[in-house]
């Protein structure tokens, strides 16, 4: 009985070792960096009317989640929005205050956002 309560818990814990994330087919690693956050103000609009920033606050755990972003950590970033609008839309970070996050105009505007909005930012490329 040992041995099948040995393999039961292999098999497992390889499931769990190939769990995958997100919308798209990139399998991430559980040690990679990721923050939820939820949209508390839009930025402002440019001379054309599309925002590329909003200010934001993170949310989670509280062992584990921060009480504001590191200004310039999200460099790079992949940010996806997890409902709304824009649900499922990813986006580069081009730059981040601790409580504001600005997106790289290379996939467009953050027309749609809305306040109350959920998203979460990964230390991971945007798939281009």
């Amino acid at each position: 009985m040992r041995i099948a309560t040995r393999l039961a818990a292999a098999i497992l814990g390889l499931l769990f070792a190939l769990a995958h994330a997100g919308h798209d087919d990139v399998r991430v690693d559980r040690a990679l960096e990721r923050y939820a956050g939820i949209i508390t103000e839009l930025g402002a609009p440019d001379a054309e009317g599309r925002i590329y920033s909003f200010r934001s606050t993170p949310i989670g755990p509280p062992a584990t989640t921060p009480k504001e972003f590191t200004a310039g950590a999200l460099h790079g970033w992949r940010l996806t929005f997890l409902g709304g609008k824009r649900f499922a839309s990813a986006f580069e970070v081009q730059s981040n205050t601790a409580s504001e996050i600005t997106v790289s105009a290379a996939q467009g505007p953050l027309d749609g956002v809305a306040v109350r909005d959920v998203f979460v930012v990964e230390n991971i490329p945007l798939a281009q």
